[in-house]
């Protein structure tokens, strides 16, 4: 399977449900290179979503079986989004970023990152880097 089709087909992953999708390049028996697909997808009791994914791997892939884990555990943060004002308000945005705040359920901050899209529009209007 080449990178381009993967590439088609985790696109077709994310939209048909998939919270997310990447490929690990491996080295399989007699050390033939491959990939492997990971897929997340959120539970819903009427396992549609699961279907239309599994039917997307198997339709555009070269697979012959797919490995199920259900329930996993997960450790998050707490997260919110805020909005931060820029001096670039010449801009459809007006110069406002939003930022994702992370931290724990103390109220530690950990880390707070821009939306890159919303740096990247005000980048291209503004002409700046």
């Amino acid at each position: 399977i080449t990178g381009e089709l993967l590439a088609h087909v985790i696109e077709l992953l994310l939209e048909v449900g998939a919270a997310d999708v990447w490929v690990t390049p491996i080295v399989m028996k007699k050390g033939r290179p491959a990939h492997t697909m990971h897929c997340l997808c959120l539970s819903d009791k009427n396992s549609e979503r699961e279907d239309r994914l599994l039917e997307a791997l198997f339709r555009h892939t070269t697979t012959l079986g797919v490995r199920i884990y259900r329930n996993l555990p997960r450790a998050k943060l707490c997260r919110s989004v805020e909005v931060a004002q820029t001096p670039y308000t010449a801009t459809r945005r007006e110069g406002k970023v939003d930022v994702k705040v992370s931290s724990f359920q103390t109220g530690e901050i950990l880390s707070i990152k821009p939306e890159f899209d919303h740096c990247q529009e005000i980048s291209k209007e503004s002409c700046i880097p």
